[in-house]
């Protein structure tokens, strides 16, 4: 029992802020999304807001204890376990209800609020464990919250900012080489819980740091049974599916999965405008609240607008080529790979391609620190280019946003 419990002390240990600079980045971020949410959470009402496709008013609770319960156990194939990891605040917020106190949005935003924090934080630490300066990671940081996604995931009650938690978890677990038996059944019923496919990222991580396809599939066996025991725990609800709704077994195992595939749009369209720049760089410059566009996404209004986001992933492109055998660099070829096979291969939610952005928007500034941890590059340049970065994609992503409101 005394090993297990000290893995779990080394195990928050590592995700916590364990020095003063890390408590400020912390504050720093919790504020900044903080004045982000605040005037969003008091100037809309969930019903009303479209948010680019985003789920957040269907995943908001309901004001019956009992349905939230049931809910939390609800078979869903695509989220296993995302509304049971909201649990806790599914039931602190019926208990406030109870009370006669209604802050279920408020409620939702600052939970919201703390895993994007806990994102931001795990970006720098993993920065940090690369030799980063504390000024250049803090800056890479500043970029990464410029994105617009970023930005639009802090004010989101959806799995994506969960996916963008533990994802980013996961690389820090791969950087600091802390991860042992129980870090990784505690990753896998996170990340697999929110999104099912998730557990392939897992297994390319554990492939990584095995090196061998035979340890990595024992170490993967080892990592399931918690996921499993919280998963079985859903599986009365795929019965009680077949017995209410008799659609057949694929429908009650898959549910709507299927409605997602495919798209008359140009492929190229989409992944040029929906998977590589909106998620970088709003395309729309007003009533992005109230949006519920996910599909024809217009063409920028000038097209230098394309020119930052290229120079983004100009230094993404240059910094794998220069860093191919970092193990950071094999996990990002193979979880965005994974993401170009299910979106534009497999078709599966092809038209709303930005919105998986949460799957891997976290890598870019941790690539760029490979980058800018190289004593071969010109290190002050680079520095220039993404200080201009942040200051226009904060000026305009937080300005669009804003206005929208």
């Amino acid at each position: 029992m005394k090993p297990a419990i000290k893995k779990l002390k080394d195990f928050i240990h590592t995700l916590c802020p364990s020095d003063k600079t890390e408590w400020t980045v912390v504050t720093s971020l919790m504020l900044y999304f903080s004045i982000i949410s605040i005037p969003f959470c008091l100037s809309v009402q969930p019903e009303d807001a479209g948010l680019l496709g985003y789920d957040t008013v269907g995943h908001l609770t309901v004001s019956d204890m009992k349905i939230s319960l049931e809910n939390a156990f609800h078979w869903n194939l695509r989220h296993p376990l995302y509304r049971m990891l909201y649990l806790p605040v599914i039931l602190v917020n019926e208990a406030l209800l109870l009370s006669g106190l209604n802050v279920t949005w408020p409620l939702f935003l600052a939970f919201t609020i703390l895993l994007m924090s806990g994102t931001g934080l795990f970006v720098f630490k993993t920065l940090r464990a690369l030799n980063l300066t504390i000024f250049s990671s803090a800056m890479v940081l500043v970029l990464f919250c410029s994105f617009a996604h970023t930005v639009m995931l802090s004010i989101q009650v959806d799995s994506f900012v969960m996916s963008m938690f533990f994802g980013s978890m996961m690389v820090l677990l791969l950087v600091t080489k802390k991860s042992n038996t129980l870090t990784d059944n505690l990753l896998l019923l996170g990340i697999t819980g929110t999104t099912s496919t998730n557990c392939f990222k897992v297994a390319f991580y554990q492939l990584i740091e095995e090196r061998s396809i035979t340890k990595a599939a024992k170490r993967f066996l080892k990592t399931i049974p918690l996921f499993s025991i919280f998963f079985l725990l859903t599986v009365p609800n795929l019965f009680t599916r077949l017995i209410e709704r008799p659609r057949g077994l694929m429908y009650a195992v898959m549910g709507d999965s299927f409605s997602f595939q495919g798209s008359d749009i140009s492929k190229w369209k989409l992944f040029i405008e929906n998977f590589l720049c909106e998620p970088i760089l709003f395309h729309h410059t007003t009533g992005i609240i109230y949006s519920h566009e996910t599909t024809h996404l217009p063409a920028y209004s000038f097209m230098w607008c394309y020119v930052p986001i290229a120079i983004v992933f100009i230094l993404v492109a240059y910094s794998v080529a220069r860093n191919y055998r970092h193990s950071v660099i094999h996990l990002f070829c193979c979880c965005f790979g994974f993401d170009m096979f299910m979106h534009f291969a497999v078709g599966y939610g092809m038209e709303e391609a930005q919105l998986f952005c949460g799957h891997w928007l976290f890598f870019i500034p941790i690539i760029l620190g490979l980058l800018l941890a190289n004593k071969n590059i010109n290190g002050k340049l680079l520095a220039i280019i993404l200080l201009l970065l942040c200051v226009y994609f904060l000026g305009h992503n937080l300005l669009s946003l804003f206005r929208s409101m």
